[in-house]
């Protein structure tokens, strides 16, 4: 991918099913409207999210731990429920199931990962319907989506839908940043030195891959700095071009 790329069609670089969920859900048509999708927060392996603070009918992604997996039958018709409570050491979530009984292999007491959904709340419990997860790899035999999603110290998490999950997103991420060459700069070289700011390519890959919270903030001063130039310069010219009708 060069330069001139960041405008390139997603459908190209992701895939068309893939292209066609992030155009749906965030409106976003081209390699740059995906890498500007900067992540909400960041995860870290260990590090639980607290549950506390969640709210009804919103839209998460959290970082939990199994604390008890169960699984009964249906009282109303064939099949049955399997149903999770995962906790940040203190809160309570339960992960509902249903007529999905393999899930109860997957989802082993101990285990942890990233947990998405809806919150809700049933007889006093809160939930997250129609969840989706991503476990933390134990080992080589894991699901290749998650060693991928889990393989740097930080977990970039996504402003995300119910049907598009925040790991899907950096899926699509990791897949654009592997092709991406040189990128074209809106910020003149010399006002980059002069600021000590990173280059654009070089911010969007730490915004989305950082190793540690300083390459995060290297890349969001940078970003936020871009976004005052870009507007400095589009004010400027009109004022240029109101002064040439006067």
């Amino acid at each position: 991918m060069t330069s001139g790329d960041l405008e390139r069609p997603l459908e190209g670089v992701v895939g068309g099913k893939t292209a066609k969920v992030l155009t749906k859900s965030f409106g976003m048509a081209t390699v740059n409207d995906l890498l500007r999708h900067y992540p909400r927060r960041y995860a870290q392996r260990g590090e639980l999210t607290d549950l506390s603070t969640l709210t009804d009918g919103e839209s998460v992604t959290v970082v939990a731990e199994i604390e008890s997996v169960t699984v009964r039958p249906m009282k109303q018709r064939r099949g049955s429920i399997v149903e999770a409570v995962v906790t940040d050491g203190k809160g309570h979530l339960s992960v509902t199931f249903f007529n999905q009984a393999w899930r109860e292999r997957e989802m082993r007491a101990g285990r942890s990962g990233l947990f998405s959904g809806q919150v809700s709340s049933f007889r006093n419990k809160r939930q997250l319907s129609h969840p989706q997860f991503l476990l933390f790899p134990e080992g080589v035999d894991d699901d290749p989506e998650a060693i991928a999603a889990f393989a740097g110290a930080l977990i970039p998490v996504y402003p995300a839908t119910g049907s598009l999950t925040s790991w899907q997103i950096a899926g699509a991420v990791r897949m654009v940043l592997d092709t991406l060459g040189e990128v074209a700069d809106p910020i003149p070289e010399q006002v980059r030195v002069t600021e000590g700011l990173a280059d654009l390519g070089r911010a969007l890959r730490l915004i989305h891959r950082p190793v540690d919270f300083a390459e995060v903030e290297l890349a969001r001063a940078r970003l936020k700095f871009e976004e005052a130039f870009v507007l400095q310069v589009v004010l400027a010219q009109r004022r240029q071009q109101m002064a040439h009708l006067t």
